[in-house]
């Protein structure tokens, strides 16, 4: 009698192993890769990752500072946020950005050049009365500013030149508005003072909860800094509360 091998590779020659081998290890490779896939698609389930908060030696997906996230989570400043779109309505704001310099309403994310004609006009005295700033009626609108509630300034609380923009965290043209902003601020100095309101458009989705999450920074002193990187995240389409807690943590808000 011929005793048979319990291993049938005894019986396979030297290609055949080496072709079964190969097959073998591209096995594992693409089960190490399906696992790999799965970890980065993990998350919020939309194919992207959350937002990861490090906190000592761990770290938590979508946290933020405590009291930043309980006033976000509530809906705090939900009502703030309405009552500056009503008002924005009230000044004849129909679209975004709508900046009002010492009450002349200047719609569009004009470029510094134009801006500056408008401050440098009033800073001398006189009345702008340029075409980029009449409505669609040909006229230059001016409005009497009425007390701001709640209102926090960049700049010089005494200064000549008041700027009061009604905007839109999730508006691409407000987005390309904030170089104009940042020059006009560092060129004037203490001759401007600078104030930010919401006028959230009700087809962006986004906009209503950013705005919010700028008041709750705003409860901390750190409302032009989240102004900032609510637009940095808004130019990355990355505008979601995960990211807005991320961002509260990388300010040191509480």
């Amino acid at each position: 009698m011929v005793e048979k091998n319990g291993n049938p590779m005894d019986s396979m020659n030297s290609k055949q192993t080496f072709v079964l081998g190969l097959v073998g290890g591209v096995l594992v490779l693409c089960t190490i890769g399906f696992f790999v896939l799965l970890g980065m698609f993990v998350g919020d389930g939309d194919g992207t990752k959350s937002p990861r908060i490090v906190k000592g030696d761990s770290v938590v997906a979508g946290e933020g500072p405590e009291q930043f996230s309980q006033c976000l989570d509530s809906g705090k400043y939900a009502d703030v946020v309405k009552a500056d779109f009503q008002l924005g309505a009230q000044l004849g704001v129909n679209g975004t950005p709508a900046t009002f310099i010492n009450g002349y309403l200047v719609s569009g994310a004009l470029p510094y050049d134009a801006i500056k004609q408008v401050i440098d006009t009033l800073l001398a005295g006189g009345e702008p009365d340029f075409d980029f700033m009449k409505n669609q009626e040909g006229n230059i609108v001016k409005v009497n500013m009425p007390e701001l509630p709640g209102v926090d300034w960049k700049g010089n609380d005494n200064s000549p030149i008041t700027v009061v923009e009604f905007s839109d965290f999730e508006c691409p043209y407000c987005a390309r508005f904030i170089p104009t902003v940042s020059q006009m601020l560092a060129e004037y100095g203490d001759e401007i003072r600078f104030t930010y309101r919401h006028f959230p458009l009700s087809f962006h989705t986004n906009a209503q909860k950013a705005a919010e999450a700028f008041e709750c920074a705003k409860e901390q002193g750190m409302w032009y800094e989240m102004h900032n990187e609510l637009f940095d995240l808004s130019e990355a389409s990355n505008l979601n509360i995960a990211a807005y807690k991320n961002v509260a943590s990388e300010l040191g808000l509480k």
